[in-house]
């Protein structure tokens, strides 16, 4: 008896982890949109937001939304009307695609299906954390400049913060007391150093518990790893060109997709 109901759980447990398969297999994500789009009733559309089987998806004259799947294939929805999954196979953008494309898109929808689904329903209240929120840089990103300028918005009831940045090679951690709610820091070779990873955060006490703080991250390329990523990027800009993407579209999907953003 033991070992058949060891067998239904093995058996229900590989139908679970087929089933999840499956649905990643045939799901779409918000890749763009232009407009006011909504999924379901009423449902905003954001980016990163999957498209499901029990989805309707309804466009406004001037709407636009661009979906993609695993296979790094793009679908350009422009029309006003209600768009259902069973029907998106017909609008797959054929034209100027190519392996590069392809392999771009693939590792976007990758990044999305890693997250949870994004969409926010209309109406719903969040409650303000009394903390103390990460502006910028955003987190992860990959830098090639002279300054950095963080920002944070202070939610508490603090007036002098304290900016923690840690030197990912080292540990070394640089602290500074202030009042404002930004710090400017320049590529110096000490402080911030070309080729190096950092974590900052910003707290209301000189001296934290820091595995309880919430860090961001960043990289501050060497000239030889900015020279290779940007020829990566010049071939990206260009095939979305092809796509129709104008140049603000190419450089904000780069700064959110590539996590390499420039000023």
């Amino acid at each position: 008896m033991g070992r058949i109901f060891l067998s239904r759980l093995k058996y229900v447990w590989v139908m679970l982890v087929f089933a999840n398969w499956a649905w990643a297999q045939s799901s779409y994500y918000v890749y763009k949109i232009s407009g006011s789009p909504y999924f379901n009733e009423h449902m905003s559309v954001q980016r990163g937001g999957a498209f499901t089987d029990s989805d309707t998806l309804t466009l406004h004259k001037l709407d636009t939304v661009y979906l993609i799947n695993q296979l790094g294939e793009l679908y350009e929805l422009n029309q006003p009307k209600a768009y259902t999954y069973n029907t998106l196979y017909q609008h797959r953008k054929h034209e100027k695609t190519n392996s590069f494309t392809s392999k771009y898109f693939s590792y976007v929808w990758r990044q999305f299906m890693n997250q949870k689904d994004i969409r926010q329903r209309p109406g719903v209240v969040y409650r303000e954390d009394r903390n103390i929120q990460l502006n910028k840089p955003m987190d992860s990103i990959r830098w090639f400049v002279p300054k950095i300028k963080f920002s944070w918005e202070n939610r508490t009831d603090s007036l002098t913060t304290y900016f923690h940045l840690e030197d990912l090679k080292t540990a070394h951690i640089t602290k500074i007391g202030t009042n404002t709610n930004y710090l400017e820091l320049f590529r110096d070779n000490l402080i911030l150093k070309p080729g190096t990873s950092y974590r900052w955060a910003v707290t209301t006490t000189p001296f934290p518990d820091y595995k309880k703080v919430k860090f961001n991250t960043f990289e501050l390329l060497s000239n030889a790893d900015y020279l290779k990523l940007k020829e990566e990027i010049k071939a990206l800009t260009m095939a979305l060109q092809l796509l129709g993407f104008s140049d603000e579209d190419i450089k904000m999907a780069i700064c959110l997709d590539y996590k390499f953003c420039q000023e």
